[in-house]
């Protein structure tokens, strides 16, 4: 924690004088009334208060690995690649049906050849039976002239024809709608393979993130997760994300921040924590943005902490505190590290003394002025006390000269000073 004072205090500490004694090197402070400011620092990150988040699709197929990542910080245009994944279990099966859409289709081809080939070899053998039957018609002009025997052969010659012809024309009615029936299925089986394969085409090409708006893009970080097990504990994910990173489930890439309104998120530990309240004014410091500085405000702090240290290894805890900003210099971007002064007390216009000053004497508080070559013990009344500073509230006028220790006791007049009633501005 540190103590800063404001500007009446820088100058009026520039008429305190420590000196020391000659004859009891003892150290003195020179009272001066000033602005009394109490400042817990803590360092933390600028925010945008709001982000449009990059979330790469749901796809149940194994790790997604980063192959390709936006800058952090880079301007992007509408339509530019902002990420592209891999996911190379869905590329196997993807690449899987592609082959298998291929066979198919060979297939496919295949049959259609077979198909023609039995219905040419079935047309031919039509052809050749009905040449036959054209034949026995022209030697039926002969039956006048043949004999019983021979006239009746002739007859059956003519019937086994017509008989063959019919058996080949239901073959070839049979052939075509087999053939049909079996390109009709073969055809079935691709549509539905083609239909398969666009949905995982669909997949892979929804690796690759496009931007949909204009504007600048930060990276995300993972979620740490930690596994505890029976003999053994471990930790999955965390970090910031980037090429080569294997993303968890719903884990963005990439964030538009909202430039709009920027916050500071900054990490406390608990003793701070609880003396930091919502609405306490803040001073924040940017460096990296040329040292620009300005004004903010305490907006949130989190009620749930996180172990600073990894699970059951430390009881230290960390909080979160959230500051909005209430001016914001064009050269402050997300991702920026910013000092902040939480302002926790100010009194104006009082007195206050270094916290080794006060003594405890005869259940009093009790300060040491100096009056000539001697220190007077004065009975003070306090109010708040920090870390280096306590506020004296009554019992000096501040333009007094104090001791810093505790004076030897030849140098304590033996007369007290009464507090004075007159009491300084409380806290």
């Amino acid at each position: 924690m540190k103590f800063s004072l404001s500007i009446c205090l820088i100058i009026s500490l520039l008429s305190l004088s420590c000196r020391n004694r000659s004859d009891s090197n003892i150290i003195a402070f020179s009272l001066n009334r000033a602005d009394y400011t109490e400042t817990i620092r803590v360092d933390g990150t600028l925010q945008s208060a709001s982000n449009h988040k990059v979330v790469p699709p749901d796809i149940m197929f194994g790790e997604m690995t980063v192959m390709r990542l936006a800058e952090d910080g880079q301007y992007v245009k509408k339509g530019d690649t902002l990420c592209i994944l891999s996911v190379p279990d869905l590329e196997n099966i993807y690449n899987t049906l592609k082959t298998q859409l291929e066979t198919q289709e060979a297939g496919v081809k295949k049959i259609e050849a077979d198909n023609l080939l039995n219905i040419a070899m079935l047309e031919a053998q039509l052809a050749t039976s009905e040449a036959r039957i054209k034949m026995a018609r022209l030697d039926s002009l002969k039956r006048v002239y043949a004999v019983d025997f021979q006239r009746r052969q002739q007859e059956l010659e003519m019937q086994k024809a017509i008989i063959e012809k019919e058996k080949i024309e239901h073959k070839l009615s049979a052939a075509r709608l087999m053939g049909e029936t079996v390109l009709l299925q073969a055809r079935s089986r691709i549509i539905q393979s083609k239909s398969t394969l666009g949905i995982y085409e669909s997949q892979l090409r929804s690796l690759t993130l496009i931007a949909d708006r204009e504007g600048m893009v930060m990276r995300t970080e993972s979620p740490l997760i930690t596994i505890v097990g029976p003999g053994s504990s471990g930790t999955l994910g965390g970090g910031l994300v980037r090429e080569g990173s294997v993303l968890l489930i719903g884990t963005p890439v990439l964030q538009f921040p909202d430039m709009s309104r920027i916050q500071v998120t900054a990490t406390v530990m608990e003793d701070d924590y609880r003396r930091i309240e919502k609405g306490q004014k803040v001073r924040i410091n940017v460096d990296a943005a040329g040292g620009q500085s300005t004004t903010g405000v305490v907006s949130r702090k989190t009620l749930v902490g996180r172990t600073s240290q990894p699970v059951y290894s430390s009881k230290v805890r960390s909080y979160e505190i959230v500051v909005d900003i209430d001016t914001l210099s064009p050269l402050m971007k997300p991702g920026l590290s910013a000092a902040c002064d939480i302002i926790v007390r100010e009194a104006k216009d009082t007195i206050f003394v270094p916290a080794v000053a006060v003594f405890e004497r005869d259940s009093l508080k009790t300060v040491y002025v100096s009056n000539s070559r001697k220190y007077i013990p004065v009975t003070v009344e306090t109010g708040t006390s920090g870390g280096s500073y306590t506020i004296i509230t009554g019992g000096l006028e501040g333009d007094e000269t104090i001791a810093l220790s505790e004076p030897p006791v030849h140098l304590i007049s033996t007369k007290r000073k009464e507090k004075n009633n007159k009491k300084s501005n409380q806290l």
